[in-house]
């Protein structure tokens, strides 16, 4: 193989190396971004979300460790917002809905969704997901640093404003 041929192919095997390495170091990556959506129990069993049955995932969510929300223009039915089921939430997302247990329904959903300061202008989805929700522009260095931080210290964060939140306080989160 002449030394051009080698050079490039070389350099070919390098880039594929690095971002190997770039994805195995940081799995969320493969999923660029949190769902918006939201889904009946039904579809996220079907959709292989969870590993259990409709029944075993109420019993979950009796358990808070999944959030539903009403249909809109609706005043029974639940429907689960998505972007719990990414990992690594389900496995963090527990502690935070219990401090949320004297809120009413729409103020936890609310909670999740929304915007704060103290979390550098992310959502608490975001920050504990890691991911920006798929309908947000692009993300400031800043934010980028807390959803690149190790899952225990954004799950740290996110609880931290969960308290504030919680106790109808606001303060800065460091």
């Amino acid at each position: 193989m002449p030394g051009a041929g080698r050079d490039a192919l070389a350099a070919a095997a390098q880039q594929a190396f690095d971002a190997t390495v770039i994805a195995l170091n940081h799995p969320q990556s493969a999923s660029a971004s949190l769902p918006v959506t939201r889904l009946r129990a039904a579809d996220v069993v079907a959709q292989g979300l969870v590993a259990m049955s409709q029944a075993t995932l109420y019993r979950a969510l009796e358990q808070r460790r999944f959030y539903t929300t009403t249909p809109r223009g609706k005043t029974i039915g639940r429907l689960f917002p998505a972007w719990q089921f990414v990992e690594p939430v389900p496995e963090l997302i527990g502690s935070v809905l219990e401090q949320l247990s004297t809120l009413p329904g729409t103020q936890i959903h609310a909670f999740w969704v929304t915007r704060a300061d103290e979390l550098n202008e992310l959502s608490p989805a975001e920050v504990l997901a890691g991911l920006p929700f798929a309908t947000t522009g692009s993300l400031h260095p800043a934010q980028r640093f807390l959803l690149d931080q190790p899952a225990v210290v954004r799950q740290q964060k996110v609880s931290e404003f969960a308290q504030q939140q919680s106790a109808g306080k606001a303060g800065i989160i460091s």
